[in-house]
């Protein structure tokens, strides 16, 4: 359950980044509004990951999704952007997300995140 809000709250840090860019420095109203609501419940939903899953790696694939994400949007609406170098990297952090994913033991439900 813990990467379920994990990758849920990383899509939603992706929309709201997106709707942030849109807002031209929060002058522009309804992606303002849509930037806070939308962080407001990622975060909400990446502190219920935490129950689940130790900081540090819920954090670290948070905060990676939306990284991944928010590039490849960049990159679909601005092809000309797209670079070996760039691409590179990103498959090194999906690399490192997915290791994290693989070496983290989930708890089950209701017991306590070891450390």
């Amino acid at each position: 359950m813990g990467w379920t809000y994990v990758i849920v709250a990383g899509l939603l840090e992706i929309i709201w980044i997106f709707t942030m860019k849109q807002s031209e420095g929060f002058t522009v109203l309804v992606p303002s509004v849509a930037t806070v609501i939308l962080l407001v419940i990622s975060f909400f939903i990446f502190s219920k990951a935490m129950e689940f899953i130790s900081v540090g790696t819920a954090y670290a694939v948070f905060t990676g999704i939306g990284t991944v994400g928010a590039v490849t949007v960049e990159f679909i609406m601005n092809p000309e952007l797209v670079s070996v170098m760039k691409v590179f990297f990103i498959l090194i952090l999906l690399t490192g997300i997915l290791g994290l994913k693989v070496t983290e033991k989930e708890e089950t439900e209701g017991s306590e995140v070891s450390h």
